[in-house]
Order: C-alpha cells, then structure tokens, then sequence
C-alpha cells in the first residue's frame, strides 16, 4: 500500500494528540472547589543550605587545628634547633632538633670521614650520638696520650639554651673519656660573632669553632697572626692557653692537654744550661713557656746568670735549638749573683755582681738611680775614623738629682780604643758557633759604641742560620750573641 507525503503528517498529528491528556478541566474544578484554603509551604531548601553551612565550618576549623599541630609536630621534629661541632684534627658537625635528636651528622674533613663510617644517626638522642663518635675517635687513634685535646662548639640562637647545651655535652664527653680510662682534656664555647669568623674560617678551611678559639687566643695573648696559629691541632692549641694563661672567658676547660709528644720543660731547661756552660745551682730564678715558632712548638727559656740574661727557643720535639741569645742584664736584686729581675725600682746590687756591671757601665751610687746614664759627648766609628761627638760621663742620677760623674768616659780612661782587631773578633764569633770562615758569609763586621763601649759587632749567616755577635774591642769578650734560623 503506497503512503503519500500527506497520509504520514495525519497519522503523526494524530498519535502527538494522544501523547498529552487534555485535563484542563479537570484542573480548574479543582481549583474551584479548593478557593479560599491557605496551603503552608515549608522551606526545607532553606533548611538544607543552613546545614551544609554548618558543616562546612566545622570542617574548615578541624582543619586549621590540624594543620596548626601537624606544623608545629614538624617543627619540633625537623627544624634545626641547634649545630654541634667536635673537632681533634677529626671535625664533625652535628645538627639537632627542639627536642635534641639528631637531624644529621656530616663530616668536615676526611678525618671525620672516618670517623662516622658507615654509622647512621638520624633521630638518636645527641648524647648517644656523642658517645658513640668519641668512642670511634679513641679506636681510631685521634684522640689518644699524645693528644688527648678536644674541642666542643655550640651554635644556637637562644644564648641560654645554648649554654645549656655546651655544658650537658661537656659533661658526656668528660664522662665517655673517664670511663675509657683516657684522661682527656675537654674545651667548651658558644659561637658568637659568627660573621666575621665565618670569613676567617672560609679564608682558611677551617671550622668556625676553631676560628672563634684562635680569635679568643689572639685577642688574650700578643706576638702570633691568625695565619700562624691555623695549622696547629687543638692540644697544641690547648698548651697554648695553658702556657700563656690566657684570659678565656669565652672558652671552659677541663682536665689538662698533654704534653707527651715533647721532650719536656726539665730536659729543654737542661739542655739551655749544658749550652750557656752554667749548673742549675748557678741560676736562682728562670721561667719557661710553651710557644709556637713559625709553625713549631718551642720551649722557651730565660734564666740569668753573672749579670747576664739568657733566652733561648728549643724545639719542643726534637730538642733542637731554634734561638738563643745572651745579654747583659741591667736588672739587678740586692743579695743575688744571677741577677734577678725586678719590677721595682733599680737597687745598689751586690759586690760580686757590682764588679761586673761596674766593667760595663761604669759604678752606682745612692740607692735610687736614673734609668739611663749621664751623656756630654759621644764617641762613634765611621769610615775608618774614631770621631769625639759627646762624652759620656758615665754617672747616673743620684736620689737628689745631681750627677754622680764616675764611670769610664775619654778624659778618664773609659773603654775608648781597641785592644783587639776586627779580625781577631771575627775569629773569636766563629769559635764560639763553631764555625769556619770559609763556610760563612758576612753581613756585617764593623766598629761601634754601646753605651760608652767601643765593640765590634759581626753578623754572619751559615747553613740556613744567621748570627749575630757583640764583642768587647777591648777584652775581646762576647757581650751580646744570638742566632735564629734565616
């Protein structure tokens, strides 16, 4: 059966048709019967926004109390609170949280390296930490009776907890080396200043521990550089402190830094006296301390005898002489023949001690005298020439300030001309360093004065060393000798 285009749009009016009821009628009976009724609505939408509000609050709040504890749990536990240094020649750096477990352990030179091995110490309590790197030291040798020295450094931005830090830490480690049977020697500081001793420590490869205790030894103690003092290991450093008894109110110690690498302060003594020719009966007073001399630990020594002074440098492990010089002595103690200095004023010395000084310089008289003698004129040698500038009238002031006027002088037959060639004293220079003339080399050989006294003075160097001498022209006596390495 052939449908046309017109049959398919009836069929398709009719079936939308049907599709919709035609209630129309019906609904507007309804609303006839139901005129004049109130019909109450409830805002249940409403109600559920409100809700939802509320929760979403209340989730909000749960989170921020959450995140505020989980930053804070963080904080206690990750944080760095505070560095801890320890360093023999080993440096090992160790940081620590609020709650003193350890975040990490670094070494900071290859001897640290060593040191922490294969240990792994994140999260230990620091003095387990501590005990445990010690106790590696001493198995390794850093620490031991030649060096028992070591060095503890706090860095942390509360001045008092890092007190208290350095002081508990102090305790453990005296504690570990006590127990090990070891007697060590503990140095304790906070890091202060840490600006401009990080530059040093940068300049130089060092820890900024080690560079706040040369500071502190520099600023305490005089005739060392920065530079100097860097190569030294912490015992060496401890002597130093020891030695010169330097203000340290930086630095805690505890126990004391050996000395047995050295050959010791009574065989250095007695190696001066066998080289000056003098016992030790002959000496009635001497001091000694430990330094360092370009780089060497050094004994040194000055003792007094016959109305001179005596200092000398020894090498504090081999023994050998560094430096020695001899001097006449114009500090003298009423009662003595050595010549004791005094820090009071200048008293008539001895007879015995008077005769010497009196060859020199000439007698005292009164019982308080000026430091420097009574000059008129002068006698000087230059060019061959002796020339008469100003004579010294060899007296020194009196208490009631007049010029006693007795002592050796031109008019009075004072040490005025030469008894003894330059060659002669030359001769005498060499004898007593043991030295050839052929093996020398002269810096210096010429006539002058000193004090009123014509001498010879001759500077020479040899294998590496140089000397220096005064000789009486008149005598031929050795006045003032020392020698250094050049």
């Amino acid at each position: 059966m052939k449908i046309t285009k017109a049959d398919a749009k009836a069929k398709i009016r009719q079936a939308y048709a049907h599709a919709v009821p035609d209630i129309c009628d019906v609904i507007l009976s309804d609303c006839e019967k139901g005129k004049g009724q109130v019909i109450m609505m409830e805002e249940t939408k409403k109600k559920r926004h409100t809700v939802r509000y509320m929760m979403a609050a209340a989730a909000c709040l749960v989170l921020l109390l959450g995140g505020g504890f989980g930053w804070n749990t963080y904080r206690l536990n990750h944080r760095v609170a505070a560095t801890v240094s320890l360093e023999v020649n080993p440096s090992v750096q160790i940081t620590v949280n609020e709650k003193e477990r350890v975040l990490e352990v670094k070494a900071l030179n290859r001897d640290g390296e060593i040191v922490i091995g294969d240990m792994d110490f994140s999260g230990s309590d620091i003095n387990v930490v501590v005990n445990a790197l010690i106790g590696s030291m001493l198995r390794n040798g850093y620490l031991n009776e030649l060096a028992n020295s070591i060095l503890i450094s706090v860095d942390n931005e509360d001045p008092a907890k890092g007190a208290a830090l350095q002081e508990k830490l102090t305790k453990e480690v005296n504690r570990v080396l006590e127990s090990d049977g070891f007697l060590g020697a503990v140095l304790s500081q906070t890091l202060t200043e840490k600006s401009t001793l990080q530059k040093q420590a940068d300049r130089y490869g060092i820890t900024l521990g080690k560079a706040q205790l040369i500071q502190d030894i520099l600023d305490s103690t005089t005739g060392h550089t920065f530079e100097e003092l860097v190569p030294l290991s912490i015992n060496e450093l401890n002597l130093l402190l020891t030695t010169a008894e330097a203000d340290m109110a930086k630095v805690s110690t505890m126990g004391s830094a050996s000395d047995k690498a050295y050959i010791g302060e009574e065989q250095a003594l007695q190696t001066a006296l066998a080289h000056a020719g003098i016992s030790e009966e002959d000496i009635a007073f001497y001091r000694m301390d430990m330094d360092v001399e370009k780089g060497v630990m050094v004994y040194e020594i000055e003792f007094y005898n016959g109305g001179y002074k005596y200092e000398y440098e020894i090498d504090a492990v081999t023994g050998e002489f560094i430096k020695n010089k001899k001097e006449i002595n114009e500090d003298f103690v009423t009662g003595t023949d050595q010549g004791v200095p005094s820090e009071s004023v200048k008293v008539q010395p001895s007879d015995s001690v008077k005769e010497t000084q009196d060859h020199y310089f000439g007698s005292y008289y009164g019982t308080e005298h000026h430091e420097e003698p009574v000059y008129e004129d002068h006698y000087y040698y230059e060019n061959g020439t002796h020339h008469d500038d100003r004579r010294q009238s060899g007296g020194y002031y009196s208490g009631n300030g007049t010029d006693t006027g007795n002592g050796a002088n031109a008019e009075n037959g004072g040490n005025t001309s030469a008894s003894i060639t330059l060659e002669q004293a030359k001769e005498i220079a060499l004898a007593h360093a043991g030295l050839k003339a052929d093996a020398v080399y002269f810096d210096k050989a010429k006539q002058d004065y000193d004090d009123g006294i014509l001498l010879y003075e001759i500077e020479f160097k040899a294998g590496g060393v140089e000397y220096g001498y005064e000789i009486d022209a008149q005598t031929g006596n050795i006045l003032d000798y020392e020698w250094d390495y050049d």
